[in-house]
């Protein structure tokens, strides 16, 4: 079943078009060329959020010997993950950290120095502290350092002031069956649960048959007729339909030699088919076909939810352990995408490819009665791609004593995510706007995550001051 309706289709037309002239990327289009941002590179960004608060404590535990490690064991028994025995933690080299031990693909991705962690990372103060998941979601999610603003995602400013061109097919992706609030007020991302989603195909059976000698012009025909004048609405509408079209003929299946010989076949035996979380795993895959096909897929989005882990989280020495099944798919599917993309035989596209991984907060340091662990707030951060300085774990990891605690029960937030954050956009993207794109953020300095070149940090006022944009 498709979820794209010929209602839904004319309604983005028509949104489309009235965007074209007052959209932020219409500002950017127009803008006299001393006014224009800088170029963007060619890179893909895709964030993955890990809804409902994931653990950080269990992804990444203290090690064996960290000096964290005797705090840990007073505060979790029944969520401990242990570095002996039966579900011991994965030991990572050179760290006093040490991993999930169902994170096997995480611990090979950071062992090969493509993958980092930030630890005591989250919404740091002065940003107001909260333990809400929709209003914790929606500051991140937003940027304005606390409030949602004016509803426009931090991500859509990026795109809007990153230099982007704009003859771009596809910059933007959406996926999930919501667009992510990261993504709100951009008309150039795309929402999809899935790549063949994307498609105009809910008219009758000969939609798009096109018989010229017995005179049959197929619907989808007929609807480039209605697109093909120099208005902003008519382009717009052409715009959309020359996508769609871009994508129709793509089979974006799973390749099967008897029921789908067309369909997409990973790289480097990459294995997509989680025991978990199936969407998961196939919404990375569609990704990884999306940046192959060179559309310039620029930024992405995709959710992977319940890690709300109140009761029963459960811990990998035991047969119940509901908290690994979750590690299990994003290590899992994490492992399978890079090594889609770096092994094509057309290069290694994750030389282009950065990923970055949060959660709205941590849990609690104490666990608590039922087997569960509570709203928190400093979590961590991953920092996944081909230029990512890995091996490393970033950050200033304040300590589990109480007193070391924020408000004696929590992780601190020492490393702003919106530090790491503009450090890709930096860096990877070309982007210096980020004090547009974070409004409110201000010191940025790099932690040296990612390769690339430093730009000045600015906020791109001189384009978007005239209050189209709403920041």
């Amino acid at each position: 079943m498709t979820s794209l309706n010929r209602r839904d289709f004319l309604k983005g037309c028509c949104a489309a078009g009235l965007a074209a002239g007052t959209s932020e990327r219409a500002l950017a289009w127009f803008a006299p060329p001393d006014l224009q941002p800088a170029a963007a590179t060619a890179d893909t960004l895709v964030v993955i959020f890990l809804r409902g608060a994931m653990d950080g404590l269990s992804l990444l535990p203290p090690g064996a010997n960290s000096p964290f490690r005797a705090d840990y064991e007073v505060a979790r028994s029944g969520t401990r993950v242990p570095t002996s025995g039966t579900g011991a933690a994965l030991a990572l080299n050179g760290t006093q950290w040490a991993l999930h031990p169902r994170a096997s693909g995480l611990r090979d991705l950071f062992q090969s120095q493509h993958l980092a962690f930030v630890v005591a990372a989250g919404q740091k103060q002065p940003v107001p502290v909260v333990r809400s998941h929709f209003e914790a979601q929606a500051n991140l999610e937003f940027g304005f350092g606390g409030g949602t603003g004016t509803n426009i995602g931090w991500m859509t400013r990026h795109l809007a002031s990153g230099g982007l061109p704009a003859t771009v097919p596809l910059p933007a992706a959406s996926m999930g069956s919501l667009t992510a609030s990261s993504l709100l007020g951009s008309t150039d991302a795309i929402t999809m649960d899935s790549a063949s989603d994307f498609r105009l195909d809910t008219f009758h059976w000969s939609w798009q048959d096109d018989d010229p000698a017995h005179g049959l012009v197929g619907a989808v025909s007929r609807l480039n007729g209605l697109w093909n004048g120099s208005t902003l609405l008519e382009r717009a509408g052409a715009d959309t339909l020359g996508s769609l079209a871009l994508l129709r003929p793509i089979n974006f299946g799973l390749y099967n030699a008897t029921s789908n010989p067309g369909g997409y076949r990973p790289s480097g035996g990459a294995n997509y088919a989680l025991n978990y979380n199936a969407g998961f795993g196939n919404q990375l895959r569609n990704v990884a076909q999306l940046i192959k096909l060179g559309l310039g897929l620029r930024a992405v989005t995709i959710d992977l939810g319940n890690w709300d882990t109140h009761v029963g989280q459960g811990n990998p020495s035991q047969s119940y352990d509901w908290f690994g099944n979750q590690v299990e798919s994003l290590s899992a599917g994490l492992a399978a995408f890079y090594t889609d993309l770096a092994s094509d035989a057309a290069g290694n596209y994750m030389r282009n490819v950065n990923v970055l991984v949060v959660s709205e907060f941590g849990r609690r340091v104490q666990e608590n009665a039922d087997g569960g662990t509570d709203h928190g707030y400093g979590n961590v951060m991953l920092a996944l791609g081909g230029a990512v300085n890995g091996g490393v774990v970033y950050g200033n990891f304040p300590g589990l004593r109480s007193d070391q605690l924020y408000q004696g029960t929590d992780v601190a937030v020492t490393t702003d995510y919106r530090q790491v954050v503009s450090e890709a956009l930096i860096r990877r993207m070309g982007n210096p706007n980020i004090y547009h794109v974070f409004p409110g953020y201000a010191g940025y300095t790099p932690l040296g995550i990612f390769q690339g070149t430093d730009l000045p940090p600015s906020n791109f006022d001189r384009i978007f001051g005239n209050g189209f944009d709403g920041a």
